[in-house]
């Protein structure tokens, strides 16, 4: 087999090992969502309408950082995702495709990816994407998002020579390409000389190779970006965050409105042309003209525990908080709908034919008050205050869901405080092992098992050695037998560990009007990389 057949055939393997889930994305009310296993609609002929040279985005929280590496979803990787980007992007199938990557070969025992970079790529700042920038904040993205981290441990990206870079693997790694391409924590492609220059809280440039540039930013308020002139567009049809962006906004204003009524009063007002909606106010845009509403996957909701924390430091207290639980009642408190919930004990999706397990499923949603006092008693829980952290923020979806947990678990003998604070300073707060003990929220759609943020030492504090040995299993593995064997083993243990437990899956209704075109959604995130606005 030569090389580059060689190479083809291993990259399909691989991809084949990752999460296949189409989210529901959307281009505008005269194009269809993209659904799993069709092709990207054609995009809608608007060449001879006129267009809005600005638009107005509005963000339901605050923005903690720009940096990519360090960004953890929500608004921060709404403003990066459309200014930086990285070698791999995924499509609506959450398949890992090329975007600042010509190919990539693979070594015949899967530990060598050797990437060919396009050509004649420039950052916003006009200099041309090589290989010294490649390497350098992938290396970075490598030390500083705990996921990569935990995946490629002291592997490192070498420059090859000008327009390539190699990472050389101690062992297999099915979700090499996954994880180039996750949103979380993104492996984003900087100038050598931003991440030589970064301070450690974060960069202190914004300069990527993105549809849009970085212009302004004010704390609280807003962020501003602006169309770049010398953007490189990739060839491939959009889909998802992949293929062809041309972008024709020239202004971008990324404005910060975290009450969820005041965003949709300004929807209706038209300062917005697209926004989330809950259950009360979607009668008044359902079946307007105009307006399309469209249902996409939102997060799966999750309970982490602090593994450091007096408390659940010991197993048995979460175990007795994970059979006090009913599921139900959180996610309906969460969503107020059972018409976006649905219950799910795999850390997967159930679409994810290759990752989705039911392994441990009798630990799910045990809802069993009476078994889960016994278990305080043979804890020796005495009485200690433990304090659930939570944010008001994002429509209060966090918060509603605490304060259910709150109630089952004062039922069964918990002393509880609700400490809650904007979701930027929660984020910071979350960090410190000595402030909280439970946090209940929402997490970005996972497409393999080494992207969960709450199996690595650093987020949540699971530092365990046996769910770390059976992680790097399922990434090691590579026939489909291997893997389901490797996911199986790894979802069993992880109910049994309990570093979170799993609550369910949620969706999110959209408005979109119909001026806005060539908008796409992943999991809510926007691809703003070919949107136009039609002027009335």
């Amino acid at each position: 087999m030569n090389k580059l057949r060689q190479s083809t055939a291993i990259i399909l393997l691989l991809s084949a090992l990752i999460f296949v889930y189409g989210c529901s994305n959307n281009t505008g009310s005269n194009t269809p969502a993209q659904s799993p296993g069709n092709e990207a609609p054609a995009a809608t002929d608007t060449t001879d309408k006129p267009g809005a040279t600005e638009l107005k985005y509005a963000l339901g929280q605050a923005v903690s950082t720009l940096d990519p590496h360090l960004s953890v979803g929500g608004s921060n990787g709404a403003v990066i995702l459309n200014i930086f980007e990285g070698l791999y992007a995924f499509n609506s199938k959450l398949e890992p495709v090329p975007m600042l990557a010509e190919s990539t070969d693979v070594s015949e025992d899967g530990k060598t990816y050797t990437f060919h970079l396009r050509q004649g790529i420039k950052f916003h700042n006009g200099k041309e994407m090589k290989a010294e920038d490649v390497a350098a904040s992938l290396n970075r993205w490598k030390d500083k998002a705990p996921r990569a981290k935990n995946s490629f441990g002291d592997s490192t990206f070498e420059i090859v020579n000008d327009y390539t870079v190699a990472l050389k693997l101690t062992a297999p790694q099915n979700d090499t390409l996954a994880q180039l391409s996750h949103v979380l924590n993104f492996a984003a492609i900087m100038p050598k000389e931003v991440v030589d220059s970064a301070a450690p809280e974060g960069i202190t440039e914004y300069i990527g190779t993105g549809p849009y540039k970085f212009v302004e930013w004010k704390k609280d308020q807003y962020i501003d970006v602006e169309k770049f002139a010398d953007y490189q567009s990739q060839g491939s049809e959009p889909d998802g965050f992949s293929g062809k962006k041309i972008p024709q906004i020239e202004k971008l204003r990324f404005s910060l409105v975290t009450d969820t009524s005041t965003r949709f009063n300004s929807f209706l007002t038209g300062e917005y042309n697209f926004v989330d909606i809950d259950l009360d106010n979607l009668p008044q845009v359902e079946g307007q003209p105009g307006i399309e509403i469209i249902k996409s996957i939102s997060s799966d909701y999750n309970l982490v525990y602090n593994k450091k924390s007096p408390v659940f430091s010991n197993l048995t207290n979460r175990q007795a908080v994970n059979t006090a639980l009913k599921v139900d009642d959180i996610l309906l408190g969460t969503v107020s709908t059972p018409e976006l919930f649905e219950l799910n004990s795999s850390y997967m999706f159930k679409d994810n034919a290759t990752w989705y397990s039911e392994a441990g499923s009798d630990q799910y949603n045990l809802n069993d008050p009476e078994k889960a006092k016994e278990l305080l008693k043979q804890s020796g829980y005495d009485g200690r205050e433990i304090v659930f952290l939570t944010t008001k923020d994002l429509g209060g979806k966090f918060y509603n869901a605490t304060l259910v947990v709150q109630a089952q678990l004062e039922n069964i003998g918990f002393k509880t405080r609700v400490d809650t604070y904007d979701y930027a300073t929660m984020l910071t707060k979350r960090a410190d092992a000595g402030v909280w003990d439970i946090y209940v929220g929402g997490f970005t759609v996972p497409t393999t098992p080494s992207q969960l943020l709450y199996f690595n030492p650093t987020y949540g504090f699971a530092d365990d050695a046996k769910l770390a040995e059976l992680l790097r299993a399922s990434t090691s593995a590579i026939t489909p037998e291997a893997v389901k064997a490797a996911n199986d083993a790894l979802q069993q243990y992880a109910w049994e560990y309990l570093a979170v437990s799993k609550i369910g899956d949620t969706f999110t209704y959209y408005a979109i009007r119909d001026e806005l075109q060539g908008l796409i959604l992943y999991a809510g995130y926007p691809n703003l990389g070919n949107v136009k606005v039609l002027k009335s």
